[in-house]
Formats: structure tokens, sequence, C-alpha cells
């Protein structure tokens, strides 16, 4: 039995913009079935692990208690639609191995997920979390993470999302960090139709930070919409977001990037920067990076760069029998690249260049196959 999800705003910008430029949110529309189990979790040494959903609705009811901040009351609903599997891990000391959770979606079902991190006063401890499926696969998937950083504590996450060619993923991100603590997001998107990232964080308590790096391949006819926000409440935070990738093919990408500078954060420092390679002429990429100011004393910067190669830089590789679609291969690697060795899996990084390497393949078949003009 399926059902058909229609959801106007999946995400959205904390603070709108000129409407007609249509970035304000982004619309759902998709067919779903009802959702099966996808995952799975080792390396669990050292921290609590609780799979039950009382164990975490209390968890998320303290969490909200404090976090002042969420996503879109659409994407709160949308996994209300589903019987959502439910993660709850706990670390109360320093956790020496990363907690892996693995969702493996098999072709033509739907998946649901709400994970929760929660890391007790000076605890540290990493998580990762994988999306992997058949290459050909499609399907939709739903996943929400909490991470909740007590006083001096680290929680770093990190996300590699490698759906198949036909899957629709929304993926949602809110953390709250208290007095000193500090949290960390590493994502790699690379996979799927359609993909929607919204991350959120709150900086509650003093001199805490957070720090999001974010790499993505967005090609063929994929759609990639982020939406990323750093609310600093507490004085001297800090806040460092970097974005960068590749659009390619009839692509569209799409990020919001918002740091938010409430008053009363006194002595607070935020800065988000993007990358961006534009491969193909029919790619589509829109940008906006917005900083929000309610206090006298911040610092903050925020910058683009969105560009294509070089002829230059073409013609340096091409002298060196390199070809232009490798030297275009080559670039792509070397931004995604920069943000995957920040992920402490060799395992989880070989499956990133495994992907790629199909992806390549599959570009390489597809530009051989096209019907050139005869002279």
């Amino acid at each position: 039995m399926s059902d058909k999800l229609n959801f106007n705003e999946i995400t959205k910008a904390p603070a709108p913009t000129w409407s007609w430029l249509r970035l304000n949110r982004a619309p759902l529309a998709a067919d779903v079935a009802a959702a099966v189990p996808t995952m799975r979790v080792s390396g669990a040494d050292g921290a609590e692990i609780a799979f039950d959903a009382d164990t975490f609705a209390r968890y998320e009811k303290d969490f909200f208690a404090s976090a002042q901040t969420d996503t879109s009351a659409d994407a709160k609903d949308l996994l209300s639609r589903f019987d959502a599997e439910t993660l709850a891990v706990t670390a109360k000391g320093t956790v020496s191995r990363p907690v892996a959770v693995h969702h493996v979606a098999a072709d033509g079902t739907s998946s649901a997920a709400k994970h929760i991190v929660r890391a007790e006063e000076g605890a540290e401890i990493t998580v990762l979390v994988d999306y992997a499926s058949a290459a050909d696969a499609g399907g939709f998937q739903a996943v929400r993470t909490l991470l909740h950083a007590k006083a001096r504590a680290k929680i770093h996450l990190v996300k590699v999302q490698l759906l198949g060619a036909g899957f629709t993923q929304v993926d949602g991100t809110v953390a709250l960090a208290e007095e000193g603590a500090e949290i960390r997001v590493t994502q790699v998107a690379l996979g799927g139709l359609r993909a929607f990232i919204d991350t959120s964080c709150t900086l509650a308590g003093f001199q805490s930070k957070c720090g999001s790096d974010t790499a993505y391949y967005c090609r063929g006819g994929q759609t990639l919409d982020m939406n990323y926000a750093v609310l600093h409440r507490g004085a001297r935070t800090d806040t460092q977001m970097s974005v960068r990738g590749v659009v390619d093919g009839t692509a569209t990408k799409i990020y919001r990037g918002t740091i938010d500078f409430r008053r009363g954060c006194a002595g607070a420092t935020g800065s988000e920067q993007e990358e961006t390679l534009l491969l193909s002429p029919n790619a589509v990429n829109k940008s906006i990076p917005v900083m929000l100011c309610d206090e006298e004393d911040v610092s903050g910067s925020h910058g683009a760069t969105i560009g294509r190669l070089g002829a230059d830089e073409l013609f340096y590789m091409q002298s060196r029998g390199i070809s232009e679609e490798a030297a275009k291969a080559m670039m792509s690697r070397a931004k995604i690249a920069g943000i995957a060795r920040r992920i402490p899996d060799p395992a989880l990084v070989a499956e990133i260049e495994a992907f790629l390497d199909r992806a390549d393949a599959d570009k390489t078949r597809a530009l051989c196959s096209y019907p050139h003009r005869k002279n």
C-alpha cells in the first residue's frame, strides 16, 4: 500500500529573502510505501545504546526543553507518517571507537529513522551514519538526528549518503551545544535523485562551538537542496561552516547558509565559506549565504566562490597528457577528498572512492555512446 506525501516546506530558510527567487523553502512531493527496517549498529564499545521508542521519546523531550530550535514543522510531520526506527546513543566518558550506524535500503522501499546522540559532561563521541543501496535502486528515505552536547562535551557526527540513482532522501540534523561544548558535523552527499539536507545548531552555552563541513557531487539530473543554520545564543560562541562540491550535467544544487547572532552572544564569531565547481553549461547553482545580527559585539564573515575550470588550468593538464574529462574528474575528487579525509574510518572513505569510481565510469560510457556529428 502506498501513500502520497505533499509538503510545502520540507526545508526552509530561517529568514525569508525575495520570494521571486523561489529559494525560501523546498517543497516535497513523493509516493511512499510502508517503512521497512534498514538500520544496523556496530562498534558501540563504551557507549550506551537503546533502540526502544520510549527511551528515545524521553531523551527527545529533554533535548527540546533546552534546544529552542528545530527543523520545519513539515519535517517533523514527515517522520510522524512512518513507523520510524529509533536509536539513542549516550556517551558518559570518552568513547574510543566510533559508533557506526548503517542504513542499507532495498529497491522500491521506503524507510524512516530517528537518532539521538547524547554526550554527558566532558564526554567525547564520534558517530558515523551511512546510507547505501544498489546503484540503480530507487525508493524513499527520511532520517532525523538530534545531537545534545552537554558542558565541555564533544560530538563528531559523520553522514555519508551513497544511495541509488532513483532515491529521494530527506535528512535532518538538529544540534544543541551547552557551555564549552563542541559539535562537528561532516557530511558527504553523492547519491540519490533528490536529496534534502537540513542541518541546524543552537550554540546555547558560553564558548560553545559548531563546525560543519560538507562535500557533494551533484550530477546528471540530480537535485540537491541544502539548508544550514547556526543560532548563536551564548557569549563567545563560534561557528565555522564549509561547503564545497561539484555540479555537473543538468543537475540543480541549492544552498542556504545562515549564521544568526542573537542578543546576548557578545564576542561570538562565525564564518561560512562555499566553493562550487560548475562542469556543465546546463548545471544550475543557487546559493544564499545569510548573516543575521541582533548583537553589536560579534564578528562574522561569509563568501562564495562559484566558477568553472579555467582555460589555463585545462591547457596545463592537457599539455601533460591529461584529457579534459580526466582533468574534470581530478578536480571533482579534490573537492570531495578534502572533506572525506576528516572521516575517521578508512573503510567508509574507501566506499566513497568506489562510488566516485562508478560515477566516473558511468559518465565515460555516456560520453562514448553519444552520437558525434560526422564531418
